[in-house]
């Protein structure tokens, strides 16, 4: 193992999954999006996908097509349910891409993920503003409770969806 690899303090990783990692690094690091889908393991593929399309909307937020914003949108959404409240996507992260999230579920075939945002999205202030500035308990217990369905994922693995989606959609996702 190199000098240089930012694995090697993971002593309870192995030798092979630091050469993974460093593998998938690789990928990311050159836009390799058609070696991204010889990945096996779906997780990996997610990860490595989203890490190639942030890198991409980074340089220039106009930059994905129609396909990769879907795909980016709903990785976005997905993670923010996971480490902070799905408000964290909608209203800090990209807030200028709110009228595109739900169609971007239904388009990966999440359409209960779908239904639920619609009904988040629904209950957010019209002017834009922060929901806790205007919200009441009513509303904030509902906003918890859509929170929290939305991050049991009811349509089934986001990253077999995710890949499915991708796979059908490959030519254009590269593109």
């Amino acid at each position: 193992m190199s000098k240089d690899n930012k694995y090697d303090g993971l002593s309870w990783l192995s030798e092979e999954g630091k050469y993974h990692l460093m593998y998938l690094d690789t990928l990311v690091e050159n836009d390799n999006m058609r070696e991204v889908f010889s990945l096996k393991e779906n997780s990996d593929f997610s990860t490595t996908l989203h890490q190639i399309l942030v890198k991409k909307y980074d340089k220039d937020h106009k930059s994905l097509n129609e396909l990769q914003l879907n795909l980016f949108l709903c990785m976005h959404l997905e993670n923010s349910g996971q480490s902070c409240s799905i408000l964290s996507c909608l209203q800090e992260w990209f807030p200028e891409h709110l009228d595109k999230f739900v169609n971007a579920l239904n388009e990966i075939n999440a359409n209960k993920c779908a239904d639920i945002i619609k009904k988040a999205i629904n209950i957010l202030p019209n002017d834009g503003s922060w929901f806790f500035d205007s919200s009441d308990e009513k509303s904030e217990e509902l906003m918890s409770k859509l929170d929290s369905e939305f991050s049991d994922y009811p349509d089934g693995n986001m990253n077999d969806l995710y890949r499915k989606y991708a796979e059908t959609h490959r030519a254009k996702l590269i593109s």
